[in-house]
């Protein structure tokens, strides 16, 4: 732990109550032009046996400063957008919820995918489901346009690819 001078304890002591240590150390940071971390002075006030008053802990019902309620979206660095469609923390790719919703249900080993390659563009004739193989097949074989209807044709080509490749095995 970190040495303070008898100033610098005393100033601690003295200003410790109805402050957060957050706030206590930005304001003695400020005073003394000190760079300490939050941890440094948490630590002071565990040796010392220092309390603020303050109550730092969650309340019942309470809800968190970064909560988010449900219908918020948030897009990902890869570019999709996300839903939250359920508490605490049940989100959900954008594109597939609204294929559900008003397409219905998705089945297992099939994905949604954009048409005209736009992650943005959530009109539902460019929601596509899709066998996740011929997709594969599709990104294999470089079957995704920005043209809807040249994509449309590449899904064709995969599961025709896909089909002989069946027929091949037996």
């Amino acid at each position: 732990m970190r040495n303070f001078t008898e100033e610098e304890k005393e100033f601690l002591r003295s200003n410790v109550v109805g402050k957060t240590s957050k706030e206590l150390t930005e304001l003695f940071n400020k005073i003394f032009d000190k760079k300490e971390n939050c941890s440094t002075i948490i630590n002071f006030k565990k040796k010392y046996k220092l309390k603020s008053g303050v109550d730092t802990k969650f309340k019942r019902n309470q809800k968190p400063q970064n909560y988010k309620a449900i219908g918020s979206e948030f897009v990902s660095s890869e570019g999709y957008t996300f839903i939250k469609t359920g508490n605490p923390n049940k989100w959900e790719l954008k594109h597939r919820y609204l294929y559900k919703k008003y397409k219905g249900k998705i089945p297992e080993d099939y994905s949604v995918i954009f048409a005209d390659s736009n992650k943005n563009n959530f009109d539902l004739d460019n929601l596509v489901l899709i066998e996740v193989r011929n997709k594969l097949i599709m990104k294999n074989k470089h079957l995704f346009f920005e043209n809807k209807e040249a994509t449309k044709c590449g899904i064709t080509i995969a599961k025709i690819a896909n089909r002989v490749s069946d027929l091949k095995r037996r």
